[in-house]
């Protein structure tokens, strides 16, 4: 993979750490605070569960900033792999 493939997963990968990022800060200031007995949960347009008791509305804030810590880890290893090989002697 050369370094603009590598800077363009970075990117994308940085978006979608952000993005689970304002989820999990969403989710998490709700908190227990519903109407009814739960909450739809969707990222991205798409549905993750569709009944979330309010009980476990913690459970998947914890569970987007877990998954949003991930995606930067990997995204600072693509970064990180394109560092080392341009800082490689030439033979």
């Amino acid at each position: 993979m050369n370094a603009i493939n590598r800077w363009l997963v970075f990117t994308f990968l940085a978006f979608i750490t952000v993005l689970m990022v304002n989820k999990g800060i969403n989710l998490w200031s709700l908190g227990t605070n519903v109407d009814g007995d739960g909450i739809g949960v969707h990222f991205l347009g798409l549905e993750i569960n569709d009944r979330v008791p309010e009980a476990n509305i913690p459970v998947y804030a914890i569970g987007f900033f877990v998954a949003s810590f991930i995606s930067l880890l990997i995204a600072f290893a693509f970064v990180g792999k394109t560092f080392l090989k341009s800082n490689t002697p030439a033979r």
